[in-house]
């Protein structure tokens, strides 16, 4: 089995080395270097140094677009939206929304000159994180493609219908960026994670061809829900993923996590080495400390991740 963890990344490298060091201390193989925004324009050591430290070590980059177009994931602070407000999400009566459209070709094209930009810095794969439904946007690009797809007018439309544009919409935007990086950079791996409350999109997820691995992110460590309601999931998206040649990968959380819970991160790991995916992942690295989004107990938490980390490994 596989094992990552995802990487909030400095842009010096002494510290890049010191973290990548300790991950390889742990066993890992890949790191998910969360590239932001900001780091494309102003703090591109991360970019730039990433790639060569983590292979120098035996540890494979891949890249994440942590809060791109304010969408996926946290870390949210577009500069390509402020420059570029055409490529806004917008509103059914109008109004302007805060995250970008990735229907729209404007918002596609940054995202593929990023890609470009990775794959030159030496990364080995991209990753399409936790890819969701706009359902909010009636912005002209999605106008259009609805009137393509269904002959009609998205505003006007059955509920059913807008789902179902949605959902083709997510899709779509992954077989696209998919697609782009097998035919301009053969050589990275492409995958991608689609949430649990998605799981209607996996089995049409499995089937874009360019998509080499997929997976799922079951983030209950918060919740009181009984762990053993996990594996029927994690089948699900095996099912999906052996059918469809996919390498298969989890995530396990270790971000957020309230305080007292940290044995849940135990509890969910030992679900996720016994159900033997290709790979097991943690987001995020020293549980996140030092964001917003770090752990009430960071030590604690990572303690927690290390150990099912480490037991993944031993099989």
């Amino acid at each position: 089995m596989r094992t990552g963890v995802s990487y909030m990344g400095h842009h010096n490298p002494k510290h890049l080395e010191v973290d990548m060091r300790e991950m390889r201390e742990l066993g890992l193989d890949d790191v998910f270097v969360c590239t932001q925004e900001n780091d494309f324009r102003y703090f591109a050591g991360k970019i730039d140094f990433s790639p060569k430290i983590a292979m120098e070590l035996g540890l494979r980059p891949i890249a994440i677009f942590l809060g791109a177009l304010n969408l996926f994931g946290g870390g949210r602070s577009s500069q390509f939206l402020l420059e570029n407000p055409a490529g806004f999400q917008v509103a059914r009566d109008g109004a302007h929304l805060p995250g970008g459209c990735y229907v729209n070709p404007l918002c596609v094209a940054r995202i593929k000159e990023m890609i470009d930009i990775v794959a030159e810095a030496g990364y080995q794969g991209y990753f399409v994180d936790e890819p969701t439904a706009l359902r909010d946007c009636y912005c002209a690009s999605c106008r259009e493609r609805f009137e393509a797809w269904y002959s009609g007018d998205l505003a006007e439309a059955l509920e059913e219908d807008r789902e179902a544009f949605r959902q083709r919409c997510v899709i779509a935007y992954a077989r696209t960026i998919s697609d782009y990086c097998k035919s301009e950079h053969s050589q990275m791996e492409t995958s991608c994670c689609v949430m649990p409350c998605d799981e209607a999109m996996w089995q049409a997820a499995s089937e874009i061809e360019s998509l080499d691995n997929l997976g799922t992110d079951i983030y209950w460590v918060n919740r009181d829900r009984d762990v053993e309601e996990m594996v029927p999931l994690i089948a699900d998206m095996a099912s999906c993923c052996r059918r469809s040649g996919k390498v298969h990968h989890e995530w396990l959380q270790c971000y957020k996590v309230e305080k007292g819970r940290e044995t849940r991160i135990r509890d969910q790991g030992e679900i996720l080495i016994r159900e033997q995916p290709d790979a097991l992942y943690v987001w995020a690295w020293l549980a996140q400390i030092g964001t917003t989004e770090a752990c009430a107990d960071p030590e604690a938490a990572w303690g927690a991740a290390s150990e099912v980390l480490r037991k993944a490994k031993a099989g």
